[in-house]
């Protein structure tokens, strides 16, 4: 089986115009050679503003937002490119993240929103082949392997993880690379990996006021074995640019 994990692209356009994510043309030109049999999207992968507590009061952040237009950009920038670079027996895992949960918690507050606001309700799941896992949820790929969205962000986030789920997992919501190990002493063949992978949004966003932060852009591929073991490649993406497999996309 072959993988291909995105996280954080954090789609969408801030009050002042600015793009929130990376250009993911070269992903999906790489994802097109890879031929992947699955593609996690990871969560976040919309900001999905119009639904985020964090600027309820905030008018202008909230100027010519809404739910329908990030639906809209979520299509356009990721969901429509991302089908015609897959191969047609690829399936997407989307994994809920805390900001798609914006949506969920929106729609406790105003249950007009029912029918309108879910993920269900605005993605074809047959058309994408797409199976949709709720927040805090994990992707089990096997015994030993699994994939979340991220729960941790401390600064020893990976070694909370692995401690966590006692699996090798991979996860996001950092927006940073850490790795973890550990190797039992019972059977020292056997390990638990925890790693989170890179994000797929600007490392300097208009939120942040230009504060420094440890984020890295980044995606995952993985090929994992009929017996659950695994060979997987963390992709550091320099200046909207990387070398994967042997082949240089930008």
């Amino acid at each position: 089986m072959k993988i291909v994990a995105l996280y954080d692209s954090h789609i969408g356009f801030d009050y002042k115009g600015n793009q929130n994510h990376i250009n993911l043309k070269p992903i999906f030109k790489f994802i097109a050679d890879f031929k992947p049999d699955q593609i996690v999207l990871g969560g976040d992968m919309h900001d999905w503003t119009p639904a985020s507590h964090w600027i309820a009061n905030q008018s202008m952040q909230l100027e010519g937002q809404s739910i329908k237009r990030c639906f809209d950009e979520l299509h356009k920038y990721l969901l429509q490119p991302l089908i015609m670079s897959m191969p047609r027996h690829c399936q997407i895992i989307y994994l809920l993240g805390n900001h798609e949960d914006w949506l969920q918690q929106t729609l406790m507050l105003n249950r007009n929103g029912l029918g309108y606001w879910q993920m269900e309700d605005n993605i074809d799941l047959k058309k994408y082949n797409m199976k949709i896992i709720p927040v805090n949820k994990a992707w089990s790929v096997s015994n030993h392997l699994c994939y979340i969205h991220g729960i941790y962000t401390t600064q020893h986030h990976a070694k909370k993880t692995v401690e966590a789920y006692h699996k090798s997992v991979f996860f996001g919501h950092v927006h940073d690379i850490q790795v973890y190990t550990l190797v039992s002493p019972v059977d020292t063949d056997h390990f638990y990996k925890g790693a989170s992978v890179g994000c797929l949004c600007k490392l300097n966003p208009s939120y942040a006021l230009n504060k420094p932060n440890r984020w890295i852009n980044g995606f995952h591929f993985n090929y994992v074995n009929d017996n659950g073991t695994f060979h997987d490649t963390q992709v550091i993406i320099v200046k909207g640019a990387f070398w994967a497999n042997g082949k240089f996309y930008s």
